[in-house]
């Protein structure tokens, strides 16, 4: 069951039932940033995608279950997370974003081989992290499954026939016998799964914690760069993988409320004092006017200027479908 950890922790702002990072934002402008954004997404596609997308493509067959921990990047902010004989889905997307936004990668993982998943973690309900289609091809397989979700999307997903569990930002969820403990967390974003309910519904990102290692996994959702990241180091000082979205980055004058770029990254896993760096939130959709490799090698350079392996951090910029054990 969903309880409320004892820690001075950082809270949403509300207003006349809606959600907001805090009571001084200034939201994203729709028609100045959202529609631009779009748009801009739009051009110049062909020139913006990897020369051989086989060379970003692993065929690991995946495991039924693990008890040391085991990440597989499948795509966007989608992760296979294996820990103690359980089985973890984030934001799970196997089909495209939209009719205007197909995939550029096909998932690590098609979804008809993954193994039996025991819980879903939706960090927030924008359509290319909570996708209906997926979650109900993933609910046909595996009927026990339990969604943790944001506070406000509970009715909604439960009309559609799924179990679904909701937090605000602190409560955790403890799996069972398996003592899996998952924490839903700040992250500074925005949610809207239709027209009219924007910031209706909160939005997060997930720390997974599990007897089976002394390090936890941090799943960072999609967020800008602000001070919960130094917040939740303040509550969880033993951060193994963090997760961390690195796009869309550019034009970052649009971005910049609602998204991270490299250099905004880094600074957050620092901020988070995390071991090792695993990449998202990149190569599968083309949102922004990012070249594929623009943020990886963006990433990679600012790696490098601040000698973070020489600090006995690691960085892992993962292939889709492919394994990562992890300490």
């Amino acid at each position: 069951m969903s309880n409320t950890k004892n820690t001075n922790r950082l809270l949403p702002f509300i207003k006349k039932s809606r959600f907001f990072n805090s009571s001084t934002e200034k939201p994203e402008s729709f028609l100045f940033q959202t529609i631009p954004s779009f748009l801009g997404s739009l051009y110049n596609r062909k020139k913006r995608l990897p020369e051989n997308k086989a060379d970003w493509v692993v065929a690991h067959e995946p495991l039924a279950q693990s008890r040391e921990p085991a990440i597989t990047w499948i795509g966007h902010a989608t992760f296979l997370i294996q820990v103690n004989g359980i089985n973890i889905l984030t934001d799970p997307i196997f089909g495209p974003a939209s009719a205007f936004f197909p995939r550029i990668l096909p998932p690590g993982i098609p979804l008809n081989q993954l193994p039996a998943i025991d819980l879903v973690l939706l960090s927030h309900n924008h359509r290319d992290h909570c996708d209906l289609a997926t979650l109900g091809e993933l609910k046909k397989n595996n009927p026990t499954m339990i969604l943790l979700v944001p506070a406000g999307d509970k009715w909604w997903l439960e009309k559609k026939g799924f179990t679904a569990i909701e937090h605000h930002w602190g409560d955790t969820y403890v799996q069972g016998e398996t003592q899996i403990t998952c924490t839903f967390l700040p992250a500074h974003h925005w949610s809207a799964h239709g027209i009219f309910d924007r910031n209706k519904s909160l939005w997060g990102s997930w720390m997974i914690e599990s007897p089976a290692s002394s390090k936890t996994i941090y799943f960072a959702g999609d967020t800008a760069y602000s001070k919960h990241f130094s917040s939740i180091a303040a509550q969880f000082s033993n951060i193994g993988a963090a997760l961390m979205p690195i796009a869309p980055e550019t034009p970052h004058p649009w971005m910049r409320k609602s998204h991270m770029d490299t250099h905004e990254a880094v600074q957050a896993f620092a901020d988070l004092k995390a071991d090792h760096f695993i990449p998202m939130h990149w190569g599968t959709f083309q949102f922004g006017l990012d070249t594929f490799h623009g943020p990886i090698d963006r990433l990679q350079h600012v790696w490098h200027v601040r000698q973070l392996d020489q600090k006995n951090k690691k960085l892992t910029i993962a292939k889709v479908g492919q394994r990562l054990l992890v300490e």
